[in-house]
């Protein structure tokens, strides 16, 4: 009997979990590489499994900043203002916000279908021109992969790109593979990871690759996805595939800066200051206790100049408490029928020993 009632628990917690599983949106997700930090000190990241802009205040507090904002990049705006993407469903994204120093909140551009803003790489300029990619990263999606520029006023030019591939060039000679992290240098050049490389353009569209050409090898599908650069002129990169921070140097060098351990890859960079902060999300297949919304699935840490890392926050599942209890449930159940079919069978022997 109470072999029985354990086993039916047990299939009443697995079909629970097996619908969880299918019901979960974006397994398999590609994550975001949104993290900015601005003038106060607050520090922004995107986080596409609960589709929510999370803030760490200057005292370390985490908050939900704006929900349903599937963002998987940020942009700090030079006078302090705050750029991210709409949630979407398929390919339709629903439009560039703006936070706005005062806090104020506005949609600033809407996708056209010169500018669709596929999976959400862009970033802006002080003219406040838009910069995006006009294909999705995953291969076969489409044979032409161009960086685009959108003005103010809507005019849109391709800078650089064409069929989709590698090779560097000036304008159409350029190919990319797939473009995810976008960020400025000050010289006024833009550095993207594409696929698995890093790749700078000049503002006449001249692309060039940085380092020794490919820096990682793709796994589950990823690969570089965040960047930034820094004033003297190196470049730190979220290597996903590897599960480490990257720093490639004026002179070519590269080096490897933090490692994120087997179950974490790191998803997004920015500097402040002398400090890096780095967005990390659960390593795939890992990835999917976050959309399942189940234990420690993001988390952020700086890396101080003396190389000291430091972690400043974890974001848990909102289902994680409700797991640990089916979980516990499971353990006192299991044991319960362990001990009660020990002791029977302890009995047995007794009776057949003293029969």
């Amino acid at each position: 009997m109470h072999n029985l009632h354990f086993r039916s628990v047990t299939v009443i917690v697995l079909a629970v979990l097996a619908q969880c599983l299918f019901s979960a949106e974006n397994v398999w997700a590609h994550e975001g590489w949104g993290i900015v930090v601005d003038r106060q000190g607050h520090i922004y990241f995107s986080d596409i499994p609960t589709n929510t802009i999370w803030r760490i205040t200057r005292e370390g507090k985490l908050e939900a900043f704006l929900s349903n904002k599937h963002s998987h990049a940020l942009v700090l705006g030079e006078d302090g203002s705050i750029y991210g993407t709409q949630e979407h469903h398929a390919a339709a994204v629903g439009s560039v916000w703006r936070i706005a120093p005062d806090g104020s909140f506005s949609d600033v551009f809407t996708p056209t279908r010169d500018f669709p803003l596929n999976l959400h790489p862009f970033i802006i300029d002080r003219d406040s021109n838009i910069y995006s990619a006009n294909s999705i990263s995953f291969p076969n999606q489409s044979d032409k992969t161009t960086l685009l520029k959108s003005t103010p006023d809507g005019e849109v030019t391709i800078l650089a790109g064409g069929l989709r591939g590698y090779r560097d060039g000036r304008g159409g000679e350029a190919q990319f593979s797939g473009i995810d992290g976008m960020a400025w240098a000050t010289d006024g050049s833009l550095y993207v990871t594409d696929g698995v490389y890093v790749r700078r353009v000049a503002m006449d569209g001249t692309v060039t690759t940085l380092g020794n050409g490919a820096l990682t090898s793709q796994s589950y599908g990823e690969d570089l996805m965040g960047l930034a650069v820094s004033p003297n002129g190196s470049v730190s990169v979220a290597d996903y595939s590897q599960r480490r921070v990257l720093q490639l140097m004026p002179d070519g060098n590269t080096q490897t800066i933090l490692e994120t351990g087997w179950f974490w890859s790191p998803t997004g960079v920015t500097n402040v200051g002398e400090d890096l902060y780095v967005l990390e999300h659960l390593r795939m297949p890992l990835v999917i206790l976050g959309d399942l919304g189940i234990g420690a699935y993001a988390r952020v840490r700086k890396i101080s100049p003396d190389d000291t890392v430091e972690r400043i926050t974890t974001v848990w599942g909102r289902n994680t408490l409700t797991f640990a209890i089916i979980l516990l449930a499971i353990s006192a159940i299991f044991i319960f029928v362990w001990r009660f079919r020990r002791r029977r069978n302890m009995c047995r022997s007794h009776r057949r020993a003293t029969a």
